[in-house]
């Protein structure tokens, strides 16, 4: 016999029901991280696919938290990082902890790609999408900063998509193999952000561990 979906909805609330459900997913994903070679990560993936990665949500990845990390990973293990529009819905201090976290699960020489809506992008629909605290955003990142806070955990930071303070876009060619990033200039075709040729634009920025 077929449950009800609001039956089905109230087992999902059940903390027991989401214990289970997240010791499931954390034993499915450590059998995938074991397998990869190399080992290519998105973080807040959702329901993102990406061939040859293997994607995380916050149910068994708070990347805030040391102990999530060590459930899944071991130091200097991943050979690539992906974020796309994640870290705005952390604080800054969140986001340190989180960037620090980052570097120290990376190889020496390994790539953390991060995408976060850009704060020196300043049309009206654009702005009105990504200032916080609209879809439960708590940080807004510049090129100013973004790189800079990167830089803290250690890494050399490289902007490969942004807009500068005097809002001119910039955008130098990336490998998409490297780390897909849909809300781009190369990529995105939302019309509702259509500015000239462009259309949604992110503050993209590659962290290499160095």
């Amino acid at each position: 016999m077929q449950v009800p979906e609001r039956i089905k909805q109230v087992v999902r609330r059940v903390p027991l029901y989401r214990q289970a459900r997240r010791e499931y997913e954390l034993s499915r994903l450590r059998r995938r991280v074991r397998g990869a070679d190399p080992l290519l990560v998105v973080i807040g993936g959702g329901g993102t696919r990406f061939d040859g990665w293997v994607c995380t949500d916050r149910e068994v990845l708070d990347v805030t938290r040391p102990e999530d990390w060590r459930r899944l990973f071991v130091p200097d293990s991943i050979d690539r990082l992906l974020s796309e529009h994640v870290f705005e819905h952390l604080t800054e201090d969140e986001c340190r902890a989180a960037f620090a976290e980052c570097y120290r699960h990376l190889k020496p020489g390994g790539l953390f790609r991060v995408a976060v809506p850009d704060g020196y992008r300043r049309d009206s629909a654009y702005v009105a999408e990504v200032t916080p605290p609209n879809d439960g955003h708590k940080s807004l990142f510049t090129v100013d900063t973004l790189p800079h806070l990167l830089e803290g955990a250690g890494f050399e930071a490289t902007p490969l998509e942004y807009f500068d303070a005097a809002e001119n876009f910039h955008a130098a060619e990336w490998d998409e193999r490297e780390g897909f990033v849909s809300r781009s200039v190369r990529f995105d075709s939302q019309e509702r952000f259509r500015r000239g040729e462009l259309f949604y634009t992110s503050l993209i920025v590659d962290a290499r561990k160095v």
